[in-house]
């Protein structure tokens, strides 16, 4: 067998072995038997690596036959490379037992040794927040908010009439445009008077979970202002648009759409659900986009209220279906900035994700 020091090399064995230290104890008879190396009496049980040391040399020392190192090697298995042992490392003599495990120390102190320096590092005591998953608990400060939607039934809604005609050749039509609306009464408005444009996107609202209806959905897309009157024709200028314009859009009464509210933590035991939403279902659910509430002024929601959108699930397991067995997590946050009796209109201010029709909605995070 090759001595294992010299496959090392020449220089660095030359190195290793001008920097050896003579062993601390005599040389004594060896018997190997199993895991044990039995070396007589008055032996210790351990020996600490001087530099220049080898397992080779250190076999041959406290052994008697330099051949035994892979049996010693194989007893201090934390030892990953038998060419590289350093200094302060303790060669243990006897496998240790579940009992009694050898005692294997790293010197942990002084210089590098050949580039290798073993630190060890406390475990660091943190204060950890303990409970539910909530977020967007903190208060946002006031800002505009549009949200130009709303839900009614048909025999609720206030409709003066149509955008009949325009000026200009373009379909789609915006701010500054000149509208010729068909009144039922011409008559009744004045320079300066202004209306909403609005248009129905959606015949009826119904709850994703249960039978209740909830009217129409109406989108406004436009507030104009009364500029002319002319036989039967009333013109007016578009003021602010927050979609396109189409010939045959409603006219009806000016509908507050921008707010400017504060956001907070929710705060009260309402329970919800979005049942609703004013985008095509094409685009995502997320901040700044308005949904309709299942609650509104009967069941105690007003404008302000703020409520978490949380979720049940494991998407790895079932990307649609919730797991009821799972805690709650906190998705998002919306806030109610206008209410009905059984409905109410919010604005999503807060996401870590996709929202969706059918969202619950809790003020409280078990």
């Amino acid at each position: 067998m090759l001595n294992p020091v010299l496959r090392l090399g020449a220089p660095l064995f030359a190195a290793l072995a001008l920097t050896a230290s003579p062993a601390a104890w005599a040389q004594d008879s060896y018997a190997g038997t199993g895991d044990t190396l039995d070396m007589g009496q008055g032996m210790p049980d351990y020996y600490t690596v001087q530099p220049g040391d080898t397992l080779w040399e250190i076999s041959s020392k406290f052994l008697g036959n330099a051949y035994y190192w892979p049996r010693l090697w194989s007893i201090n298995d934390y030892i990953t490379n038998p060419h590289w042992i350093y200094p302060g490392n303790r060669i243990v003599f006897k496998m240790g037992t579940l009992i009694e495990p050898p005692q294997v120390e790293l010197d942990t102190g002084g210089p590098s040794r050949d580039g290798y320096v073993v630190e060890t590092k406390p475990l660091q005591e943190v204060t950890a927040e303990c409970g539910p998953d909530v977020r967007f608990d903190t208060v946002r400060d006031a800002r505009s908010y549009n949200a130009p939607g709303f839900l009614a039934e048909k025999d609720d809604l206030d409709v003066y009439g149509t955008v009949a005609k325009a000026r200009g050749i373009q379909t789609y039509l915006s701010e500054r445009d000149l509208l010729y609306l068909r009144l039922d009464d011409p008559d009744a408005y004045e320079c300066g008077d202004v209306v909403s444009i609005f248009r129905r996107v959606k015949k009826r609202v119904k709850h994703p979970t249960e039978r209740t209806k909830f009217g129409g959905l109406y989108r406004v897309v436009a507030e104009a202002r009364v500029v002319h009157r002319y036989e039967d024709y009333v013109t007016a200028a578009v003021q602010v648009s927050y979609s396109e314009i189409t010939r045959g859009d409603l006219v009806g009464p000016p509908t507050p759409v921008t707010v400017e509210i504060e956001v907070g933590a929710p705060k009260g035991d309402i329970d919800a659900v979005i049942v609703e939403r004013v985008q095509d279902e094409t685009f995502t659910l997320g901040t700044g986009e308005t949904v309709f509430l299942d609650r509104g002024r009967g069941d105690g929601v007003r404008v302000g209220n703020t409520f978490y959108v949380t979720e049940q699930r494991d998407e790895y397991m079932d990307i649609r279906k919730e797991d009821p067995e799972l805690p709650h997590a906190v998705i998002g946050r919306i806030v109610v900035v206008r209410v009905d009796e059984y409905t109410s209109t919010a604005v999503v201010t807060d996401a870590v994700k996709d929202l969706q029709v059918g969202n619950r909605l809790t003020q409280n995070v078990e």
